[in-house]
């Protein structure tokens, strides 16, 4: 792997971790309440997210593009959550996120596309 290709898969993984982090703040520890239903929520809003690990382990283009499409949905809530009644600073935290890791993942998709995910001799 290129040095360039390789610091962006880390920060990859170090968005995506923290995207979850960011899920699980906002449904166990920020709530006034917390419920058996914050864990459903959180499982609902999490499992999409996790199913995409064993793929993103072995890298390809096609897994990154459909990554890309799914981290759309992500962002649209994301704002909603913005310009809701004290969800400001998750809803900044969650649209900075994700708009982070798209572009991460959007450009590894492109640099494994056109194979400059290998170093060239």
């Amino acid at each position: 792997m290129t040095p360039f290709y390789q610091k962006t898969y880390v920060a990859f993984w170090i968005l995506f971790i923290a995207l979850l982090g960011i899920f699980g703040y906002n449904k166990l520890i920020m709530p006034e309440q917390v419920e058996r239903i914050q864990w459903v929520l959180l499982a609902i809003q999490s499992v999409p997210l996790l199913l995409f690990v064993p793929f993103l382990l072995k890298p390809t283009s096609r897994t990154f593009q459909w990554f890309c499409f799914m981290l759309l949905l992500y962002f649209i809530i994301a704002v909603v959550n913005i310009f809701s009644p004290g969800m400001y600073y998750i809803g900044l935290a969650e649209s900075v996120t994700v708009g982070l890791l798209f572009t991460a993942a959007m450009m590894l998709g492109r640099w494994k596309m056109r194979g400059m995910d290998k170093v060239s001799d």
